[in-house]
């Protein structure tokens, strides 16, 4: 419960000190506003435990080990919301600057089918949504892994769906 309020305590002061700097940055999440709080995201977890996140693949795992922290000291997310907010922009800021997907908004037609909420774009116009994928390692467990999530999108489209046998 200690390291728990000394992270809510860590986020509030990220916050309010990256806020003034990006000019008034909140949680309005936009595209234009995602790189900043995955920002946050490396500053908290440096101040909370000394781990530095450097945008690396392999940086997903200290995402995993913390959402999954929280969750093992019964953390709920709707307590959670905004961390896992920022966490997901990480995740999604790792996919922008190794794999070259963009931050976007979902077109009305991925709305309609469930993405609600900014997040990132591949080469081949597929979205994904890192942040949806952080809120759902927090409710289900390591079966919903950031990093595996890394791995899967960062798989050659070939490698994941078969080609088609036969044209008409």
């Amino acid at each position: 419960m200690i390291l728990l309020r000394r992270f809510f305590f860590l986020v509030f002061f990220a916050f309010s000190t990256t806020a003034s700097q990006a000019n008034g940055l909140g949680l309005d999440l936009m595209p234009d506003k995602a790189t900043a709080l995955a920002g946050v995201t490396v500053n908290v977890v440096a101040q909370m435990n000394g781990q530095k996140l450097d945008y690396s693949p392999a940086s997903l795992k200290i995402i995993d080990q913390i959402v999954l922290g929280f969750r093992k000291e019964g953390n709920t997310i709707e307590s959670m919301n905004k961390t896992l907010i920022i966490f997901g922009c990480y995740v999604g800021e790792v996919m922008v600057r190794n794999l070259g997907y963009k931050w976007d908004n979902p077109t009305q037609k991925e709305i309609s089918i469930g993405f609600d909420v900014t997040g990132v774009r591949g080469k081949n116009d597929s979205f994904s949504n890192p942040i949806g994928k952080v809120f759902k390692l927090m409710k289900n467990g390591q079966e919903d892994s950031v990093e595996h999530f890394y791995s899967v999108f960062s798989k050659d489209l070939s490698e994941v769906v078969p080609e088609k046998v036969g044209k008409n």
